[in-house]
């Protein structure tokens, strides 16, 4: 059986499995891993949860175990209808919001029913790889518009979107992370979101707001949500429990238009037909109960702490010349080494863990056209502190012994 010539054109070739990496580098025995965005088992309100799951299989059973509705339990979308009037000053109804399996299979959703092959979408640079890879499954055109300490720069965006309408091109979604945004852990100031939803609105494109991580600030001011300050239904709304529950969950949800909704409903039913059942229960008694709230607050402390450790670490350790971002809120920090010939943070990687034992992702993975060769995502919520201590020493080393080395060669 010749297989390549039966696979459909996005799987042609190698395929990527940048996000398959990050996942097996955080399991391999013996390295400090800064790769994976994940929750540390500290985060978790173990305990409660089990007495949670105790109590909804024992109350619950048979409808824990069972099919459940496709869109999501209603009680679960009520919940949510609720948080988000509290949690982020969104007034949407339960039948605006579908339940899916993480928030990623809701942005798939979105790439299902909005885009075709060809047609434009608009990501900042850099954006989450997973974002990046379901555009690309999709076969979309990617527009990447830089960010800045302040976040996407809406300036620019401007400016693309009069290009494009020139050409007779209108997106079909733009993407954005506006809080601690994955890689970079930068937020979109005020004055730009306002700026942002207007702009969007003013061309017809609907802009995607990712929220993982929103609810995570442990420094600074909050800032409205997209979806807040939207008063045509044009912003679409990611939300998860992964990040203030648990990812093992499997749970995210869509914030939509009802006429959208309905559409994402019968998409997903032709695609795992509805999220888990248990899943949905024990996130709702979890919700009920404030065991999520708990999290939260609890999560934020330790992610100050952390933060401040690699903060710290980068500092001291670095090559001379490294910038970085202090993250406010999030899992993240984004580095850029100094800017030299020869020097590709992802080709380094797998050095990097046999001589070191420490491991990130590269710049690369996190933009659509091949930039980033000097950059790398770090996240500081997983490992304890002291392994942040160590594996940031380790990493500094080995970046000043390669920037080293570059310098030595002759250079253009």
């Amino acid at each position: 059986m010749n297989w390549d010539d039966l696979f459909t054109p996005p799987w042609r070739g190698e395929a990527n499995t940048d996000i398959a990496e990050v996942m097996r580098l955080s399991e391999m025995e013996g390295v400090i891993s800064f790769a994976g965005g994940f929750p540390a088992a500290d985060m978790f309100r173990l305990p409660e949860v089990r007495e949670v799951a105790d109590r909804v299989l024992v109350e619950k059973g048979a409808q824990a175990l069972q099919y459940g509705p496709t869109a999501g339990f209603a009680a679960l979308r009520e919940y949510l209808a609720q948080r988000m009037l509290h949690r982020f000053g969104v007034k949407t109804g339960p039948e605006e919001i579908v339940i899916t399996t993480g928030a990623l299979q809701g942005l798939d959703l979105l790439c299902r029913v909005l885009i075709e092959p060809g047609d434009t979408v608009i990501t900042e640079a850099p954006s989450y790889m997973g974002a990046l890879q379901t555009f690309a499954t999709h076969r979309a055109r990617i527009e990447e518009v830089p960010i800045d300490e302040a976040g996407l720069q809406v300036d620019l965006l401007a400016e693309r979107l009069a290009e494009l309408k020139e050409r007779g091109i209108r997106p079909k979604l733009i993407y954005t992370i506006p809080t601690f945004q994955n890689p970079s852990g930068t937020t979109l100031n005020a004055s730009r979101r306002r700026l942002l939803v207007d702009l969007a609105n003013a061309y017809g494109v609907p802009l995607v707001e990712d929220a993982a991580y929103a609810e995570l600030r442990f420094a600074g001011s909050e800032e409205p949500a997209l979806k807040a300050v939207d008063g045509t239904g044009g912003v679409i709304f990611l939300g998860t429990f992964s990040k203030i529950l648990s990812p093992g969950l499997r749970l995210g949800w869509v914030v939509a238009p009802r006429a959208l909704a309905e559409k994402l409903i019968a998409v997903k039913q032709t695609n795992d037909q509805c999220s888990g059942s248990l899943s949905q229960l024990v996130a709702l008694e979890c919700g009920r109960r404030g065991i999520i709230d708990r999290q939260i607050e609890a999560s934020r402390v330790l992610l100050k702490e952390k933060a401040a450790a690699m903060v710290a670490g980068i500092e001291k350790h670095f090559p001379a010349g490294t910038r970085w971002v202090d993250p406010q809120g999030g899992f993240f920090t984004w580095v850029t080494l100094p800017a030299v010939d020869g020097l590709d943070t992802s080709r380094l990687l797998k050095q990097a863990v046999a001589e070191e034992k420490v491991a990130y992702v590269g710049g690369r993975s996190f933009y659509a056209h091949g930039r980033g060769a000097n950059q790398l995502r770090l996240c500081f919520s997983y490992p304890g502190r002291a392994e942040i201590a160590a594996g940031i020493e380790r990493l500094g080393r080995f970046f000043r012994k390669h920037l080293e080395k570059a310098e030595l060669v002759p250079q253009g």
